[in-house]
């Protein structure tokens, strides 16, 4: 098996799409493609998403409460991955790559409806133009994790 090369990621959590849609806009304002970005929700969060910009989502975890999903890209294959490995929840799987604490923060973000906005960055500008917008369009706490392997 070929070694996944580490995945930087700014992370933030919003209430509501209008929210991600002005962080998407000031990110975007500043030089960041919108490819870039992936969206953690649940499933039918996620239906919203789907129905104003057509982006393809990724059915991650089921359950009665309709599942969690990510936009289709780089989170989603990695997460994916995790529970083909057998990850039962998103905080087993998040929890391949963050210390507890914040792969539980992330589940109950999510878990309370919150859209968590996954910012690939490339280099320490993108990183510092990536923080600086989503602490300015977030009323949540903003983050940086990595990615490593699979």
């Amino acid at each position: 098996m070929t070694d996944l090369p580490t995945l930087r990621f700014a992370i933030a959590a919003f209430d509501t799409w209008a929210e991600v849609q002005k962080a998407l806009q000031v990110l975007n304002a500043g030089g960041k493609a919108l490819n870039d970005v992936s969206y953690l929700a649940r499933q039918r969060v996620l239906a919203d998403a789907v129905t104003s910009n057509g982006r393809q989502t990724v059915h991650l975890f089921g359950g009665t409460d309709g599942g969690i999903g990510c936009s289709a890209g780089p989170v989603a294959d990695r997460l994916a991955g995790r529970f083909a490995s057998g990850a039962t929840t998103i905080k087993v799987a998040l929890g391949r790559w963050l210390i507890p604490r914040h792969a539980a923060h992330l589940k109950q973000a999510v878990e309370e409806g919150k859209i968590l906005l996954w910012v690939q960055l490339f280099d320490n500008d993108d990183e510092r133009r990536a923080y600086q917008s989503l602490l300015a369009t977030s009323s949540h706490s903003v983050g940086v994790h990595d990615l490593v392997g699979p």
